[in-house]
């Protein structure tokens, strides 16, 4: 990685699956933005890097040191589902793309969580998905915000949400905090 890039943290960088091939979306300053990330497990060998048909659309919290080539514990997760329940692939967007392993540093002063192309982008990939799953887990007080505004913008386009139950708060779990096996559920929104 060149030195003058962003760096998200994290120690953990795990080398992609056999058979998983990936890409990544970056922009900003240093690419301190991550707004996408992609992986496939169906059609390798189909030119570029565009997305299968039957995709999941993940949308987490933010983004952390996966990229193209490297998943951290929370793709690996995001993956396994995504394959057991049979999909070809699948987009992670988060509702604040500035990439920190630690979500802290979302608000750190001088920091702008959320890019302005970032909820456009969420709404347009979330058109060709198959299922969109939230995911974000608990927010600081502070960033609530934008992940109301990605479930208002996803509800007015007509998008039925997922989830993988929900935090005392009413919030969307993460994945890495429940087992393989759990099933989903209907997201009802988060209670503000």
């Amino acid at each position: 990685m060149n030195a003058a890039l962003h760096n998200p943290g994290g120690k953990v960088k795990l080398r992609l699956a056999d058979g998983v091939a990936g890409d990544a979306m970056f922009w900003g300053e240093n690419d301190c933005y991550r707004p996408m990330l992609t992986r496939k497990w169906v059609n390798l060998f189909t030119a570029g890097t565009r997305l299968p048909n039957n995709f999941v659309l993940w949308i987490g919290m933010n983004p952390s040191v996966a990229d193209a080539n490297v998943d951290d514990p929370t793709m690996n997760k995001v993956i396994d589902f995504s394959m057991e329940w049979g999909f070809d692939g699948l987009a992670m967007m988060n509702v604040c793309d500035f990439r920190a392993t630690e979500p802290a540093a979302l608000l750190k002063p001088g920091v702008v969580p959320r890019s302005k192309g970032n909820l456009p982008l969420i709404r347009d990939t979330a058109k060709q998905a198959a299922k969109i799953v939230c995911a974000w887990g608990n927010l600081h007080r502070n960033l609530v915000h934008f992940a109301v505004d990605a479930e208002d913008a996803l509800r007015r386009d007509q998008h039925k949400l997922w989830c993988l139950g929900l935090n005392k708060g009413g919030t969307p779990k993460h994945p890495l905090y429940v087992r393989g096996d759990t099933p989903l559920v209907e997201f009802q929104g988060i209670p503000v």
